[in-house]
């Protein structure tokens, strides 16, 4: 009879009947417990379904009534990866590879595992392996490109320990390898590595060009620098220029020089809104300072008590440490305080909120996106309407990358609402747009929520993010190698969207394919979408366009200016048509979809 279900799981497994033959397989368990194939066959089932728990359960088992099959040990791992239990993913490939060590995807996987656990020299030995197995892995380079930007181990060390010689056969991976190298930002190992392969063929112009590129791009480096250590002289107690300093330096991969300029920016002037500036806190993670930087802003709070910036960079603080429950009271302090400060402003004679009778409202409208679209400005205006009450911070990213910390995390960035009050509040994280979980999970926490979108060229949007980004000493790249390495990168993997570091310039700007998962999840009459130029020509218009949709009432300002404007030089205009041409597909789509001609040709 267990013969029986296991042939019949088997069958309907084959028809993609997955739910009736996980039922199959667990009759036959139940029938057979000591047979390790029907355990594993589970586990392939429970895969497809996305149950990793139970599918790690049953993997856990086939392994054990049969510790001899690799496949079963292959299979656990990539479940546990998916359940971002890194550890036991390494461990799990582990035992594979020590049956079968022929199979690249195990020591690709294992890399995987190594590499969230930072593992570098690990990772790099495993993805090493990996390509000397089978080259034409999906993303290899990129990966291993990613952990040696990482490590600080010596190029020629890492290949001698790997064991591994450069020979015509794998001449072309390592040249790839070199490449990869300069754009993760790791120009000394990819300098060492063309001058060993200039060693094996010394009239290679295709090593020789990249050696000199890397050269020169070293020399600006140098100079770079050097210009900014020079700025701070000159201002020894700007905080900007320690800032710039630092970005600088951990463009190098310089992290003890960066991060010490960085804790004297914020010691200058810790009531910048420092929450922002991601490569601050990566290279303060990085480098174990987030307790000193949390006793900074412990004491600014002791001397200020009625601060508001501080409470709310030291939640920022607590939040990267894990100490979430202190983050929170941090959150709803500064929230209480800038709640407090904007009832007085707005509704002269009211009686202010209190922390005890006064409750906080999931979002009333979310502006999900996109970047550099116009949101910071639209926000800006939909802030100063009587009966907006605003969060803490425009940004929370909340359903895109920081959904791990929890609605009551969320919530805590915004405001108490008084009793009897029309108050409505509102959020703008433009990572929401483009974030292919964020609807899914927006749904879930606020379905009610009205949302706005602001499409803009997405040429003119590529380029702006670029240069913003540049101006934040964010991205050191040229804007033709970014496009260059982004083009590498969706070409391998279309769907692949990076977070918060540097990137995207196109993958963002491809709006029909976000449209279409927000709609999957939220009513039309929900979703507001504005075309950007016509915010940017006629504010006051398009204001009150979104006031209509929010049913708030009219609200001139004196004045609509850009909140957060850039400015660079015309680009050449053979990048405007690359950009244009790949565009152009995505944009018809979208124009046939939604109805309504956009004109962005």
């Amino acid at each position: 009879m267990d013969n029986e279900y296991h042939n019949l799981g088997n069958s309907l497994q084959e028809s993609g009947k997955f739910d009736e033959a996980a039922a199959a397989y667990k009759q036959a368990v139940d029938l057979h417990p000591d047979f390790s194939w029907s355990y594993h066959c589970l586990g392939d089932v429970l895969v497809k379904l996305e149950r990793w728990e139970e599918a790690v359960c049953a993997y856990k088992k086939a392994v054990e009534l049969n510790p001899d099959f690799s496949w079963s040990y292959h299979n656990l791992g990539d479940a546990l990866l998916k359940l971002r239990r890194w550890e036991e993913a390494a461990a799990a490939y582990r035992c594979e590879i020590a049956l079968n060590s022929d199979f690249a995807w195990s020591f690709c996987n294992l890399g995987d595992a190594l590499t969230k656990l930072k593992q570098w020299d690990e990772a790099i030995a495993a993805y090493l392996k990996a390509v000397e197995i089978d080259g034409d892995l999906p993303r290899i380079y990129d990966k291993l490109g990613f952990v040696l930007g990482q490590t600080t181990s010596d190029l020629k060390l890492v290949l001698e320990q790997c064991q591994l010689q450069i020979t015509p056969e794998n001449w072309e991976f390592y040249l790839q390898l070199g490449k990869n190298l300069g754009k993760y930002d790791r120009p000394n190992s990819a300098i060492i590595l063309y001058n060993i392969l200039l060693t094996i063929a010394p009239d290679c112009a295709v090593v020789s060009a990249e050696l000199e590129q890397l050269l020169k791009q070293q020399e600006k480096c140098v100079s770079t620098l050097a210009s900014s250590r020079e700025i701070v002289a000159q201002k020894p107690d700007d905080c900007w220029s320690y800032y710039n300093l630092g970005a600088v330096l951990s463009h190098q991969k310089k992290w003890d020089e960066a991060a010490t300029s960085f804790l004297k920016a914020i010691e200058i002037n810790p009531d910048i809104p420092w929450w922002f500036y991601y490569n601050l806190w990566e290279v303060l993670v990085k480098q174990n300072k987030l307790d000193e930087v949390e006793n900074l802003y412990r004491g600014v709070i002791e001397a200020k008590p009625e601060a508001f910036w501080p409470y709310l960079n030291l939640g920022e603080v607590l939040t990267r440490q894990g100490k979430i429950a202190e983050a929170i009271d941090c959150y709803q302090t500064a929230s209480y305080q800038q709640t407090l400060a904007s009832i007085f402003v707005k509704n002269t004679g009211k009686m202010p909120v209190t922390k005890t009778t006064d409750t906080v409202k999931f979002p009333n409208f979310i502006i999900i996106g996109s970047q550099r679209c116009g949101t910071t400005s639209l926000y800006t205006y939909l802030a100063q309407h009587p009966q907006i009450l605003t969060p803490i911070k425009k940004e929370m990213d909340f359903c895109s990358w920081h959904f791990d910390r929890g609605i009551d995390w969320y919530l805590a960035h915004f405001p108490l609402m008084p009793e009897g009050e029309e108050f409505v509040t509102g959020e703008a994280s433009p990572s929401y747009f483009d974030c292919r979980e964020a609807p899914e999970r927006l749904y879930s926490a606020c379905p009610e929520a009205k949302l706005i979108v602001l499409l803009r060229n997405p040429v003119d949007r590529a380029i702006s993010q670029f240069y913003r980004l540049r101006e934040l000493n964010w991205e050191g790249r040229s804007l033709d190698r970014a496009i260059k390495d982004e083009i590498e990168r969706l070409n391998q993997n279309p769907e692949y969207i990076i977070g918060e570091e540097p990137g995207n310039y196109l993958a963002r700007g491809r709006y029909i394919e976000f449209i279409k998962n927000w709609l999957a999840f939220f009513p039309k009459q929900k979703l507001l979408i504005l075309k950007s130029e016509d915010f940017y020509a006629n504010a006051a218009a398009t204001v009150q366009q979104v006031l209509e949709f929010l049913n708030l009432p009219e609200y001139q300002l004196s004045e609509y200016q850009n909140a957060n404007p850039g400015s660079y030089l015309r680009v050449n205009e053979s990048v405007r048509c690359c950009l244009s041409d790949y565009f152009k597909p995505y944009n018809q789509e979208l124009e046939e979809y939604l109805g309504r001609k956009f004109d962005w040709e």
